[in-house]
C-alpha cells in the first residue's frame, strides 16, 4: 500500500485559549490508518519560540500528541515563517523536522515563504532571527525578557511588508516550480489561500490555512488528485480511496 498524507497549514493557534478544536482534530487524525502520514506545513502556531520561556502548555501538548503518534506513523514538520528553532529543539518528537522542505520521490512539502524571492524585507528579518547568535540571546533573555520579545516578534512578522503578503507571487512561483524536477508535485501553504498552478508537467498546490476556515488537505498518490475538506470530515475522507470520494463529491 502507497503512502498517503494528510496535511496541515497555517492553523495559526494563538493559545489565549485551548485549543481543542485543532487537538480534536489530532485526536480524529490519531485513528487512521498508519499508512496515513502527516505533515504539518509550518505556522501551527501563531508564534512559537522553541527555546525555555517562550513556550506553554499548548505547544507541550502538540508535541506530545507528535511523540507518540511517530510510533504508528511519519510525521513531518516544517517550520513557517511563524516558528523559530523547533526542528533543532526537538527533533526528536517527528520523523523529520526540518527548516526547508521535505521530499519523497516526485512529492516536495514546504512552507512556502521563501518562493518569493522579491520580499526583501522579509528575507531580512528571516536573517535577523534565525542564526545562532539571535538563538543564543534568546536563550539567555527567556526567563526574563521572553514574553514580551515574543510579542514584539508577533507584532513584526504580522505587519512587515503587507504588499507582499497580500497577493499570491504568481511569476516567482512558476520560476520555482520551473527550478523543480520534471514531473515534480509541490505542496505548500503560507498564503492562505487554495492555489493550483501546473508548469512543463510540474504542480503547484497552494493549500488553504486552517486558521480561516479548519479545512485540511489529504494526498494519495493512487487517487491521484488532492482533497482539501473541512476537518470534522477527517475520517470519511481518509479511511476511504480517493475516486470514491470524488463520486461523492
Amino acid at each position: 500500500m502507497s503512502q498517503r498524507w494528510l496535511m496541515i497549514a497555517d492553523a495559526h493557534l494563538t493559545c489565549i485559549e485551548p485549543e481543542d478544536g485543532f487537538f480534536r482534530m489530532l485526536d480524529a487524525a490519531a485513528r487512521l490508518p498508519g499508512d496515513v502520514g502527516v505533515i504539518f506545513l509550518g505556522d501551527v502556531f501563531d508564534l512559537w519560540i522553541a527555546l525555555r520561556g517562550y513556550e506553554n502548555a499548548e505547544h507541550r501538548r502538540f508535541l506530545d500528541w507528535c511523540r507518540g503518534e511517530k510510533m504508528k506513523r511519519k510525521i513531518i514538520f516544517l517550520e513557517g515563517n511563524h516558528e523559530f528553532f523547533v526542528a533543532k529543539t526537538y527533533a526528536d518528537a517527528f520523523t523529520y523536522a526540518g527548516e526547508d522542505a521535505y521530499r519523497e520521490g516526485d512529492l516536495l512539502w514546504l512552507h512556502g515563504d521563501r518562493i518569493n524571492k522579491e520580499d526583501r524585507a522579509y528575507a531580512f528579518l528571516r536573517f535577523i532571527l534565525r542564526n545562532r547568535l539571535t538563538r543564543r540571546l534568546l536563550k539567555l533573555a527567556g526567563p526574563t525578557f521572553g514574553p514580551s520579545f515574543a510579542h514584539y516578534v508577533r507584532e513584526r512578522l504580522r505587519t512587515t511588508n503587507q504588499a507582499h503578503k497580500r497577493y499570491f507571487p504568481e511569476p516567482q512561483a512558476l520560476r520555482f516550480l520551473a527550478s523543480c524536477p520534471s514531473g515534480s508535485v509541490v505542496f505548500a501553504g503560507h498564503f492562505h489561500d487554495r492555489v493550483t498552478k501546473t508548469a512543463d508537467g510540474r504542480i503547484l498546490e497552494v493549500l488553504p490555512a486552517y486558521a480561516s476556515a479548519s479545512e485540511i488537505a489529504y494526498y494519495d498518490p493512487a487517487g491521484p488528485e488532492l482533497a482539501v475538506f473541512p476537518a470534522d470530515r477527517i475520517a470519511g475522507v481518509c479511511c476511504k480511496p480517493m475516486n470514491q470520494e470524488a463520486a461523492e463529491s
